[in-house]
């Protein structure tokens, strides 16, 4: 088994354009965030940026060589595609596939995703029910295998969401589900609108300091200082309710 841990990313996304760049401290933005995390896990796991060829994301090249990770252009409308050419570039046959919108993303629990996976077609956590690739929280992620997307990546609806193909069809590939509950719904870490970008930006001008000397945080540390703001909770729940999925 080879893994590797595969970032989606553009600069043109089209309710946000520019979301994952824009600068939320001095010389950091989300990105950063993301991918200074990731890098924790380099030195086990191999890492790739995959982007499009539009030359808006010519800046993603600039972001993996300064955190020395492989950079990967392909199809910018068929993201399945994308993925697939990146896995075969980089030799890698089974995908921890990490979005670029969830700059908190939680490295403890793709460690335990890892540590449970076993040769299954697609393995996920479960939040209150709900696959977490449908969730607001955006803490966690999720593996897949390579042959598992060649099977859908030429199929219309399965070419944006590249798994949702997937793990809709338990009776045809090998799908599991880790089940987590998270009693506070009113988490929102994902960076879909302005609205969470200036909900995030804020969380990070605020709170993030709290975390700055520790290495593994995990989302539980994140949602106790969240909870502590009940009006950026209800900002938060604001964005759940207009963005629900």
């Amino acid at each position: 088994m080879n893994l590797g841990i595969i970032i989606q990313a553009r600069i043109g996304s089209t309710r946000l354009p520019s979301k994952i760049v824009y600068q939320i401290d001095e010389d950091i933005t989300f990105l950063d965030l993301l991918l200074s995390r990731l890098n924790l896990l380099k030195e086990d796991i191999p890492i790739a940026l995959a982007s499009s060829l539009n030359p808006k994301d010519d800046v993603l090249e600039k972001y993996a060589h300064r955190y020395k990770i492989n950079f990967f252009r392909g199809s910018e409308d068929n993201v399945s595609k994308r993925f697939v050419d990146a896995a075969s570039k980089f030799n890698i046959d089974t995908i921890i596939r990490v979005c670029s919108d969830n700059p908190f993303i939680d490295i403890n629990e793709i460690k335990k995703l890892i540590s449970l996976y076993d040769e299954q077609d697609y393995l996920s956590y479960k939040i209150n029910g709900k696959p977490s690739i449908l969730t607001h929280y955006g803490f966690f992620t999720e593996i897949v295998k390579l042959d598992a997307i060649k099977q859908i990546v030429n199929k219309d609806s399965c070419k944006e969401h590249v798994t949702n193909c997937i793990y809709k069809q338990p009776e045809k590939f090998n799908v599991s589900f880790i089940e987590k509950k998270i009693s506070e719904k009113r988490i929102r870490c994902t960076l879909d609108t302005m609205n969470d970008l200036q909900n995030l930006k804020y969380f990070y001008t605020n709170y993030f300091k709290f975390f700055k000397d520790k290495i593994n945080f995990g989302y539980h540390e994140i949602i106790e200082q969240i909870i502590k703001d009940e009006d950026l909770l209800k900002k938060m729940e604001k964005e759940i309710k207009t963005n629900e999925k």
